[in-house]
């Protein structure tokens, strides 16, 4: 008789925060408002499927911010947001008063029109979209962990 194996899916949850910023400037520009506000140190990454893309991990909060442009040079990276610019993707553990903090903060950046938080339920597909991201970001680390063992040697 077959033997019949059962797998048990224990993923952990993941918690992010999607934040929504309307403005007119340019994506470096935005980073480095961001940089000053918030205390981080966004950097620049090879663009995520033609979508500027910052990256910065704070380690004393244990949080990785995301910083995506929402407009690319023909299409909209989320078009359920058509009003928005860039998006703010916080991965890990938030408190609603640090939220509301932070988005203080980015309101408070000269030619920012508005930041709010984007519900998940809202976006189709935002799954994909987290899992593309995700795959982005192993391969720019594995790109660089291969250079950096090239230039050690």
């Amino acid at each position: 008789m077959a033997k019949k194996i059962f797998l048990e899916n224990r993923s952990e949850t993941i918690l992010f925060t999607l934040f929504g910023i309307s403005c007119h400037l340019k994506d470096y520009r935005l980073s480095y408002y961001l940089n000053q506000k918030l205390e981080l140190s966004f950097a620049k990454m090879d663009d995520f499927q033609g979508y500027s893309f910052y990256f910065c991990r704070d380690e004393d909060s244990f949080n990785s911010y995301y910083l995506l442009g929402n407009r690319g040079p023909e299409s909209i990276l989320l078009p359920d947001l058509k009003q928005t610019d860039f998006l703010l993707l916080l991965e890990g553990p938030v408190k609603k008063a640090q939220k509301e903090q932070l988005l203080e903060k980015v309101r408070g950046i000269q030619n920012v029109l508005t930041a709010y938080e984007v519900r998940f339920e809202t976006i189709k597909n935002y799954n994909l979209m987290l899992t593309d991201l995700e795959i982005h970001l192993m391969n720019i680390l594995r790109e660089a962990k291969v250079k950096y063992s090239l230039i050690k040697k």
